[in-house]
């Protein structure tokens, strides 16, 4: 495909914001921890909820963290996701780009799943859209379950061929990559939430680790509408060779942008507070979902619980955050 000066720009854009993130990040470790946790949280809250996957606010953190057990479907399929992403976030350099590591990813985020079936899908599958009252209002072609597996292997390849020409920008070939997974669909459940944690394999692989403190996941979520729209329009063509990649990773590069854009803003604005970063208040100060105390004393082994607590009262006092309920229920928002 031949790409236009926009898309470039906007790549550029991204490299330029890139460092000044590593130059922001120096000396503020407890910054860091505090927005991987609160990352985590938030990706595995909203990738979840694009697939209409949830639970209440004052489970979810209980479930990522560990403190609490699943309790169905939707929070089975939550904490599979957890874990798969928990993986990639430790593992991402030694994982590679084949089927083999594909199979494995899937394996961990449907282990725990009702719906888990081994290997790629067995039926033919397609994708449907549905209107609010539950109608279908479009449905789309995949690569039939005989296929599949040589298509994902022809998808592994191209990537591969591409990546090592060192004359094609390696950012561009994620939504790429991405976009013809989605339209294989080669499993029979989780292909959306599966293609949303390659996308942070990939961006870990070439560089670009914003997904460690800043939620993708969340970007894509709040910009359903645009997603889905510029995923239609790149997948036009797509059985017959003739389709634009450009409208998706427009799409991609610009949501990739504000989330390089919000962390130089939150690591700017702790930095700016010319006191140690304090990564637990810093976490408090973030979260959008209530969180209990023995949730944090589990996320956050390496301060002790007094501390933790004497943290809580303070910063209900002060108004940074407000407490929800009261005793063993008791959970705590930020008010920003």
């Amino acid at each position: 495909m031949r790409v236009d000066p926009d898309i470039l720009n906007r790549a550029a854009s991204i490299e330029n914001q890139r460092g000044r993130l590593q130059a922001g990040f120096e000396n503020a470790d407890s910054l860091s921890s505090a927005l991987r946790k609160h990352a985590i949280l938030m990706s595995v809250r909203d990738s979840n909820a694009i697939e209409g996957i949830g639970t209440t606010s004052e489970r979810m953190a209980g479930l990522i963290s560990g403190s609490i057990r699943p309790k169905g479907h939707d929070e089975n399929e939550i904490v599979g996701y957890g874990n798969a992403l928990r993986y990639i976030h430790e593992n991402y350099s030694n994982i590679e780009i084949t089927k083999e590591g594909i199979l494995a990813i899937y394996g961990i985020l449907m282990e725990r799943s009702e719906r888990n079936e081994i290997g790629f899908k067995k039926r033919d599958n397609v994708i449907v859209d549905r209107a609010p009252d539950g109608t279908v209002s479009n449905i789309y072609p995949t690569v039939p379950a005989e296929e599949t597996e040589y298509c994902v292997e022809q998808l592994v390849g191209a990537f591969w061929e591409a990546r090592d020409d060192f004359e094609i920008n390696s950012l561009l070939l994620i939504p790429c990559f991405v976009m013809d997974f989605l339209r294989i669909h080669p499993f029979s459940d989780g292909n959306g939430r599966m293609s949303r944690l390659l996308t942070t394999l990939l961006l870990y692989q070439e560089g670009y680790d914003v997904c460690r403190y800043v939620s993708m996941e969340s970007k894509i979520n709040s910009s359903k509408g645009d997603y889905y729209r510029a995923l239609e329009e790149s997948q036009i063509g797509w059985f017959e060779n003739k389709c634009d990649y450009g409208p998706f990773i427009h799409y991609f590069l610009g949501e990739l942008f504000l989330c390089y854009r919000d962390l130089n803003r939150l690591a700017g604005e702790e930095l700016g507070r010319k006191k140690k970063s304090n990564g637990l208040e810093m976490f408090l100060r973030l979260t959008s979902m209530p969180v209990s105390k023995k949730d944090l004393v589990t996320m956050f082994p390496e301060i002790s619980q007094i501390t933790i607590e004497r943290t809580l009262g303070r910063m209900c006092a002060s108004g940074d955050i407000e407490m929800v309920g009261s005793g063993r229920s008791a959970r705590y928002v930020s008010k920003r």
